[in-house]
This record gives structure tokens, sequence and C-alpha cells, in this order.
């Protein structure tokens, strides 16, 4: 339906009774609860959260410490492993990162690239590569008349590669030779049905900006790891993630339409009843972005994708007979993160319009406040995520926590309020075409000190 020009969407139907509900409960606070800020009470619900997922990691952590965990023997689990690494315009990086992969210590797997119609010569990097290395080693060019995007491409590996497993790597990707035979024993279990390594940025020390992104990813790998701990929602992320052939037939595979397949991806997993592990010892560096820009873009792509899939999973999410209720909880309180900068804007404005009429008491003071609060709260996870997983020291684990809280302020809270405008103000995009975010290779400045903090780093046992 078109009304104006504007084209009006199950989505956007949808997102516009959600901002009315929180239109709806920010009068209600006001009302019962006129000396509080309703954004403060919404925080506090995000640190209870934290708080609680801090704990059940704390409380694994020692059980491991005391051997407390059930040791279950997949020495016999050596399923065909599919890898398969799309690319678009990856001629910067595509033949180290094949290179790198066909160095594995794991015997049954294959290798397959997939080229989208690229234009910068990856699909005749790829043609050179065979018979100059494994013979494990596939490409496949996709024709111009294919449908574009990533989803579309995963689809197409899905029908051409053999394995029980699908491991999917992004073009960047670098990893050590035993990274398959580390994950396996987590998808051993029959109802887990994918698994996330854990991600890390290789070109931390470039810049101000990739070094965020570096703790900008701990504190997700915090967060995944408790997630984890306790059987929640998580989340897959693209590079570095397992995915059990059943389990992808049981969902109809990737859904084509959606910018985030990783996500959307996740959502329909934990729908349909299977688990999804998060691995902090098995680790897939890639490199991060050096310029604001290309990232503020990547971020939008990720907030439209992210936000997209809750709305069209929403209903699901509260009524699916095969997720669990943790799961479900967790897919929930996860909502928050795009309910919080609209909840604060409605606040501020509700305080805004106080003023002006002068004859209702305003506190916008308080709403103010919670902007800052909100990095306070990132601040501790992200101290809480480099002395756990860097063992970086006080003084500059403060330092790095509270430019990077800074950065995510900055970046996030527009970022959802811009997506919210664009869903509701803006037609449906056509046929998707690749999101994809710039591989710069051998021409991203990485210091030397960078490669002895990742060999540290990896090296450190139960991280």
């Amino acid at each position: 339906m078109d009304i104006n020009g504007i084209q009006i969407s199950f989505e956007k139907v949808l997102l516009s009774l959600v901002i009315l509900t929180i239109w709806a409960g920010v009068l209600i606070m006001e009302k019962f609860m006129p000396h509080q800020s309703a954004a403060i009470i919404l925080l506090c619900i995000i640190a209870l959260y934290g708080v609680l997922i801090s704990m059940a990691t704390f409380h694994h952590r020692r059980k491991l410490a005391k051997g407390d965990v059930p040791y279950i023997d997949c020495s016999h689990y050596k399923p065909l492993v599919s890898i398969i690494v799309p690319a678009h315009n990856e001629a910067a990086v595509i033949e180290e990162t094949v290179r790198n992969l066909l160095t594995l210590d794991y015997e049954n797997y294959e290798l397959w690239v997939f080229d989208d119609r690229s234009t910068d010569g990856t699909g005749e990097i790829l043609a050179s590569l065979e018979g100059k290395v494994s013979d494990k080693y596939r490409y496949f060019i996709r024709p111009q008349t294919a449908t574009p995007g990533k989803s579309a491409v995963l689809n197409d590996a899905l029908e051409r590669s053999r394995g029980e497993i699908l491991l999917i790597f992004d073009a960047d990707a670098r990893v050590d030779s035993d990274f398959i035979q580390k994950a396996l024993p987590y998808l051993c279990p029959p109802e887990t049905g994918a698994v996330q390594a854990r991600k890390v940025i290789m070109n931390a020390d470039c810049n101000l900006l990739t070094r965020c992104q570096y703790n900008e990813y701990l504190l997700d790998a915090y967060f995944q790891a408790g997630r984890d701990v306790i059987r929640g929602a998580v989340e897959l992320r693209g590079n570095g993630q397992f995915v059990k052939r059943e389990a992808l037939y049981s969902v109809d595979g990737w859904t084509e339409d959606t910018i985030t397949d990783d996500l959307d991806l996740a959502t329909k997993l934990h729908l349909a009843g299977w688990d999804i592990r998060y691995l902090n010892d098995v680790q897939v560096r890639e490199e991060g972005i050096i310029h604001f820009k290309p990232l503020l873009r990547q971020r939008r792509r990720w907030a439209e994708g992210s936000l997209k899939r809750y709305l069209e999973h929403g209903f699901d999410m509260l009524t699916s007979p095969h997720a669990s209720h943790r799961s479900t909880m967790d897919m929930l309180a996860y909502f928050i993160e795009f309910i919080f900068p609209l909840w604060v804007a409605a606040d501020i404005s509700l305080q805004l319009l106080n003023m002006v009429l002068k004859d209702w008491p305003s506190h916008w003071m308080s709403s103010l406040v919670a902007l800052p609060a909100l990095g306070i709260f990132f601040l501790s996870g992200l101290v809480l995520a480099l002395r756990n997983y860097d063992r970086t020291p006080w003084p500059k684990a403060i330092l790095w926590a509270i430019e990077t809280a800074i950065f995510l302020l900055i970046v996030w809270v527009p970022v959802v309020m811009w997506i919210t405008a664009k869903i509701l103000m803006t037609k449906d995009e056509g046929p998707l075409n690749w999101g994809k975010t710039e591989h710069l290779g051998t021409q991203i400045h990485v210091k030397p000190s960078q490669f002895a903090r990742f060999k540290k780093l990896l090296q450190k046992p139960g991280s």
C-alpha cells in the first residue's frame, strides 16, 4: 500500500506501534513517578541484566576452575566441514585468505570460495589458484543474473557443498591451524545447531577507531560468553560461524531479503529450538575499519538488519513452541538496545514540552543523565572485558574503556534514531546488493607490537 509516496509495510506498522508504546510508557511513568526519569528506570533494567550476566560468568569460571563440568567424549566426531568464503571485490585479501585456510590441520574438509560478480579481478585470482594449492580448494563464479547479496551466495553454497557442517568466513579472515579441531566438541551435541567463534580485530593498533572496535568486540565477547553460560540467545556474527546442514534445512536456509544474514539466521535457529554456542578460545581475526565514514555505513547496516529481524520475528519470539524460555527472554532483553535510544528521545522531548507549558513539573536534567549513565554501563563492561581477556593494566583499561564508551554513545544512539526514521519514512528497497565493508589487506597499517599482542592473547588458556 502506498500513501502519498510513502510505502506502508508490516515493518512500518509494527515499528510505529513500538514507538507509540514507548511514548505511552513514558507518559505513564511521568504520571505515577513524577520525580524520576523514565529512561533511568529503563537503564536500571539494562544494568540488572548486565549484573546477572556477570554473575553467571563468574560462577561458570569457578566451576571450570574446580573441574566441576561434565566431560563429553567427542573424539569420534569427525564430520565433513565445508568452509565457505563469499567474496565480492576482494582482490586485496582473497589469495592470502585461501592460503591461510588451507593450513588448517583438520583433514576432513573442503574449501569453497564463491565469487559474486566481482569487477576487481577476484575471479581471476581464484582461477589462478586452481592446481597450485590444495586439492581441497574449489571456487565458483556466480553469473551476472544470479540474485545479489551474501545470503543468496550462502544459499548457493548450501546447494553445492557436501559438508555436514558449513563453516562461514569473511574474505579477510585469518585463523590458527587448530581452529576446527577446537570447535568440534561444541558441535557434537545433537541439540547444538551452530557455533560462533570469537572475533578479534587484527589491526587494533592502527588508529583510535580500530582500537575502539577491538575493545567493542571484547565487550561483545564478554556478553556473548555470558549468554552462552545461561544458554541464552547467543548470536552469530557472520565471520567464523559453524552451522549444521540439518539446522539450516530446518529453517529453510538463509533469508535472502535480509541485510544481516548472521543475525537473522541466529534468530531463526533459536525459534526452531536449536542451541547456539559461543567460543572464547576459538578466535578468528579480521580487519578493523580505519575511517569513520565506512564505519558509520557498516553500523547503519548492522542496526537496520538487527532491528528488522526483531520486527519480522517479534511475534514468533513470543509464541514459538520450540524456543526455550531462556532464549526468548534473552532475545527480548537485547531488544532494549533499540528501545533505549528511542525511550531517551521520547523522555527528553516530554521534559522539554513540560518546560514550555510551564504548568507541568519538569525534571529534564534527570532525563539528560540517562545517556552518561549508559556510558558508565558501557565503561564498566569494557573494563571487565579488558581485564578478563587481555589482562590490560588498570590505568590503560580505564582509559581505553572511557574512549570506547564515548565512541559507542556517539555511534550507536544516533544510528538507532536514524535507522528508525529511515524504516518509517522511506520506501522499501528493491533486490539487495552487497552491504560489504572494503578490505584493504596489506594496505592496512599494523604496528609490529600488535602481532606480539595477538600471539600472547591467542596462547592464553581459557580466555
